[in-house]
């Protein structure tokens, strides 16, 4: 939570390092702060760890699909979304 209040990624790189690479949420606060900073290599990254761990989050799934057609990485975009509508539709 001190990632949320003070805009931080040290935070949430600690939060996944103390939760011994457990802690999803540390991943995907920090992937949507990277896809914000246009640094969409690391948002990926980290989305990805997330999705390791837990895949039912359709808003970082489309965030991810968002980071992949930045980088014109279309059919993983199409992957992404296909995530958010599979997830919606449960």
């Amino acid at each position: 939570m001190l990632g949320d209040i003070k805009r931080e990624a040290y935070f949430y790189e600690r939060a996944w390092e103390e939760s011994e690479h457990r802690c999803a949420r540390a991943m995907r606060s920090l992937g949507r702060m990277r896809f914000y900073e246009n640094n969409f290599e690391a948002s990926i990254e980290c989305f990805n760890k997330a999705f390791e761990i837990n895949k039912l989050y359709p808003k970082e799934w489309f965030t991810c699909g968002c980071a992949h057609m930045r980088l014109e990485q279309f059919d993983k975009a199409i992957f992404c979304f296909g995530n958010v509508v599979s997830i919606d539709e449960t």
